[in-house]
């Protein structure tokens, strides 16, 4: 028998099982009218991964035993479908059999009709035909084939579900970006590189095959509602999280390429709508979502990364949906689901891997969860059906989800114009969508003077580049470095403008992570670039980067480009030098600097005590921005008592709203956000390619968000909180109490990755956690109005709510 080391002892697999599956807890059911009761456990199923019910009632499991199968595994040398079946006409299954086996890197599994079931593995789509209704399978008839030269598991083809027309959806995943086909039976193929997890459809033997969507990590289940709605959900990268539950459409972009890095936070890669011609998550999952699954009127989750089983009840959201999450089933560490099906009693079913160990283990658990009748029951909603012509005429409403109609469903005048002039900025990206999706041909002329139109909106040309940048189009490469000539309209454009051209002159291959700081600091040597583009780089470039000595520092505080003085200040305030404090000080003093770079040097005192006779001096300044800022800095410090000021509590949403109504200084309110005291809000969040990112990056809140919903967000940060920005309760074994935010890193290995209210991240072992519950109160601390003044709060307000 296999063995794991335990205490230094080799211990047998069987042993180690028990002792596992004895210190787990069962699951706790958390809503109401629901029951989880075990049905099975090894022997008798192990590894389970993907299930499904057939047309008797009867339960399918994929066994996988070949899933990063150990040299000393001792399981069957390929993957099995259990079967378990009622024997006795009792209503409950009661019988193991196996259906088929021998396969390998086994994913998911779809009934498809009496005797006939499709199994997806890494590299085909395979229909198991059983001819005689004995219980086992008779012969196999190849449906799709994946040619190409990766081999890992479970990155490849997996999820499935008819499209309601007869044919199948297929999900395709990152494959390390390795060269492939996927070929139909007809002969009918896609071959692509670069890492786009795609959905493709075809007929159900197989025929036809063409894309539907695409821009995903890992689409590893899929579903379609009876309105046609269809979901999935992926896995996340590295350094991007959280896992996406998506509203899938045709044409649809969802913005993940895998060449660009493993880690999704390169420039042009986007994961929630961020670049223009992508789509956003309908909500953020759970950890590693295995199944999505509708049922009941909700769209249930199995999350194997954070061990539990979730629900989302749907809302119309203009051509698309919201989603709200609810925590159905939360287990330990040893709960880990993977498929999951509806059985014909109306309960669900729910497979469980139950280690964390990648590799096949010998364990495995299957749950049953029913319903009484006090359980509820939703209704899914029904997007607007509509014309191509609806669609079109309701395209200048910005809502993304209406432009990828048109998108879809053309056919548009494109490829015969000598320019786009005349085209709303909205209709000229919709066309350039379409000629991209539907790979027709545009000429280079054409969007080279795009490029070079003032009239075109930076979002076209945002997509232009990064067009340019995944088909590697050489010819345009000087007119894209060209853009830098010019002005920039923020730095997310200048980092893709970056990072387009370095992989352009790079070769075609992974990048390790986004853009490294050696690129931003050669931009930073480059003479020939402009204060502004310098300004850019240096907000972007890590602050303790050995690069920027004090010296270079000081050199920027000479330039006569006041944002670049200001980028070299905040630079300086997020060094780790101690004696950058001295280089503040002297700015905070030098009236030549300007009043708005000498406010934010005073800001950056606030780290240290050792200028506090400075700070008093300049409480008496003649600049009212600079004084303003001393005086902040010394009421958070307790120099300075604080003024009593009649506010009001902070339920009183509808009171704030008038005293913050009047317009704030969103420089005072953006030297707030970063301050080493008071907000503290860069700890966690990033604004303008600055700050931390354990929380939401916030430079674009303003244009989701309005004024009073940022000030409710600020004065009660427990009253909406994102799915994927859910704190956790912890109690650990030793009895310690936390609350914290998880943060999903690369793997698993057992250790989980938390943040606390101060932005301390820690790290802590799975199986020390006792008990895990959701919390409803927000790890962003709340009573921030009680230790900052109102006119304080109205800059943070005006700041945030402007972008500026």
């Amino acid at each position: 028998m296999p063995s794991r080391m335990c205490f230094g002892l080799a211990v047998p697999l069987a042993l180690i099982s028990c002792v596992l599956v004895a210190k787990a807890a069962e699951p706790r059911v958390l809503i109401d009218g629901a029951k989880l009761e075990l049905v099975a456990s090894e022997p008798d199923i192990v590894t389970p991964v993907g299930m499904t019910f057939d047309s008797q009632g009867r339960l399918l499991v994929i066994e996988s035993h070949t899933h990063q199968r150990p040299d000393d595994y001792e399981g069957p040398q390929g993957d099995r479908i259990r079967m378990l079946s009622d024997t006795d006409g009792d209503g409950r299954l009661d019988s193991w059999s196996t259906f088929a086996e021998g396969f390998r890197q086994s994913m998911n599994l779809m009934a498809a009709g009496p005797g006939r079931v499709y199994l997806v593995t890494r590299r085909s789509v395979d229909l198991l035909i059983d001819e005689n209704d004995d219980g086992r399978m008779d012969r196999m008839e190849t449906v799709l084939r994946l040619e190409t030269k990766e081999n890992y598991p479970h990155n490849a083809l997996s999820g499935i579900a008819f499209d309601g027309e007869g044919g199948l959806f297929i999900g395709l995943g990152e494959n390390f970006g390795a060269p492939y086909k996927l070929i139909g039976t007809d002969g009918s193929l896609h071959a692509d590189h670069g890492g786009v997890g795609t959905i493709f459809r075809c007929t159900a033997d197989g025929k036809n095959v063409r894309r539907f969507c695409n821009g995903f990590w890992n689409p590893f289940s899929i579903c379609r509602l009876p309105s046609g709605a269809v979901f999935m959900v992926d896995n996340d990268p590295d350094s991007s999280p959280p896992c996406r539950l998506i509203h899938t459409v045709e044409t649809g972009d969802y913005g993940y390429r895998f060449e660009y890095s493993r880690a999704g936070i390169h420039p042009l890669q986007a994961w929630d709508g961020e670049l223009p011609g992508t789509l956003p998550m309908l909500a953020g999952t759970g950890e590693a979502p295995c199944a999505v699954i509708p049922h009941r009127g909700f769209l249930w989750v199995t999350s194997w990364g954070d061990h539990r089983l979730e629900r989302y009840r749907l809302m119309p959201n203009g051509a698309s949906f919201a989603a709200e999450q609810e925590i159905a089933v939360q287990g330990d560490t040893y709960f880990r689901p993977t498929g999951c099906a509806v059985a014909p009693d109306g309960s669900l079913y729910v497979a469980d891997w139950v280690d964390v160990s990648y590799p096949v283990h010998g364990r495995g658990r299957i749950w049953r969860l029913s319903f009484d009748q006090q359980a509820e029951r939703a209704e899914f909603p029904v997007v607007e059906s509509a014309t191509h012509t609806h669609w079109r005429q309701q395209m200048n409403a910005e809502d993304p989800f209406v432009r990828q109609r048109v998108v879809a469903h053309g056919p548009m005048p494109m490829t015969e114009r000598a320019s786009f002039e005349g085209d709303t900025d909205l209709e000229l990206l919709v066309t350039l969508q379409h000629i991209r999706w539907n790979g027709l041909k545009v000429a280079e002329p054409l969007i080279r003077r795009a490029l070079q139109d003032s009239e075109v909106s930076s979002a076209a040309k945002l997509y232009l580049i990064r067009w340019i940048a995944d088909e590697r189009i050489q010819g345009l490469r000087n007119d894209v470095e060209a853009l830098l000539d010019g002005d920039l309209p923020d730095e997310r454009f200048y980092l893709a403008v970056l990072a387009t051209l370095e992989w352009l002159d790079g070769e075609p291959k992974l990048r390790s992570k986004s853009l490294n700081d050696g690129l931003l600091v050669r931009e930073l040597k480059n003479a020939s670039r402009s204060p502004q583009l310098h300004a850019f780089a240096l907000r972007l470039v890590s602050p303790d980067n050995k690069y920027l000595t004090l010296d270079r520092l000081r050199n920027y505080l000479k330039s006569d480009y006041e944002p670049l003085r200001l980028e070299a200040v905040r630079t300086l305030g997020l060094q780790s030098n101690a004696d950058r404090f001295a280089v503040l000080a002297q700015v905070a003093q030098d009236e030549l600097q300007g009043d708005a770079v000498r406010a934010t040097a005073v800001s950056a005192l606030a780290a240290t005590e050792d200028y506090a006779d400075l700070l008093a001096s300049l409480g008496e300044d003649s600049s009212a921005s600079v004084r303003q800022e001393s005086l902040r800095v010394q009421r958070l410090t307790g120099r300075v008592p604080v003024a009593a000021e009649d506010k009001p509590e902070a339920t009183d949403l509808a009171g704030w709203n008038r005293i913050l109504r009047e317009p704030g200084d969103a420089e005072a309110g953006q030297r707030l956000f970063f301050s080493a005291k008071g907000a503290r809000c860069g700890v966690c969040h990033q604004h303008g390619g600055r700050g931390g990112r354990i929380g939401p990056d916030l430079t674009r809140l303003h244009r989701s968000n309005s004024r009073e919903q940022i000030i409710a967000s600020i004065l009660q940060p427990s009253r909406e909180m994102a799915p994927h920005y859910q704190p956790w309760k912890l109690q650990t074994e030793a009895g310690k109490s936390l609350l914290a935010l998880r943060l999903h890193k690369a793997g698993d290995g057992g250790k989980e990755v938390y943040a606390d209210s101060d932005g301390n991240q820690f790290q802590i072992s799975g199986d020390e956690i006792q008990v895990r519950q959701a919390s409803e109160i927000s790890i962003m601390p709340s009573g921030l109005e009680k230790t900052v003044s109102i006119a304080q709060l109205r800059d943070l307000v005006e700041f945030l709510s402007t972008g500026n």
